[in-house]
C-alpha cells in the first residue's frame, strides 16, 4: 500500500513540474486596469471594460486566442518575458507599463490607434 502511495505522489509532483503557469495573466491584467479603467473618467469607457473583462484583449473560448489588441499587447509583453524579472517588482511593472504604452501607439486594422480607441471611449480589441 505504502508503495503505491510513493507512486501517487511521485506522479502528482512530476504533473505539477511540467503544467505551464498562468502567473504573468493577473499581473498584466492589473496594471492594465490601473492605468487605462481606474484612472478614466469616461464612465461610458468604464461599463464597458468591465462588461467586456477579458475580452479586452482575448476572445473565443481559449485564453490563448487574442483580438487585435491582445495581439499588439502581446509583441511587448511575453510571459517568458515577465517570468524573469517578476521577483523585481518594479522591474516588472516597468517592463508591464513599457509594454502597454508602446502597445498604444499600435494602430488596429482601421488605422486608428489603440491609444487613441481608448481616448475616445472605446473598447481597443473591439469587445
Amino acid at each position: 500500500m505504502k508503495k503505491v502511495w510513493m507512486i501517487l505522489l511521485v506522479v502528482v509532483i512530476m504533473v505539477g513540474l511540467f503544467v505551464p503557469s498562468a502567473s504573468a495573466l493577473p499581473p498584466f491584467n492589473k496594471e492594465w486596469m490601473s492605468k487605462y479603467k481606474d484612472g478614466s473618467k469616461n464612465a461610458k469607457f468604464v461599463e464597458a471594460v468591465e462588461t467586456a473583462k477579458c475580452n479586452v484583449c482575448h476572445q473565443g473560448e481559449s485564453k490563448k486566442m487574442r483580438n487585435e489588441y491582445g495581439k499588439a499587447v502581446g509583441k511587448y509583453l511575453t510571459k517568458a518575458k515577465y517570468n524573469e524579472i517578476k521577483d523585481d517588482e518594479a522591474a516588472a511593472k516597468k517592463y508591464i507599463l513599457e509594454g502597454l504604452q508602446k502597445a498604444e501607439g499600435e494602430k488596429n486594422g482601421g488605422g486608428k490607434s489603440y491609444g487613441d480607441m481608448m481616448k475616445a471611449g472605446s473598447l481597443p480589441g473591439g469587445a
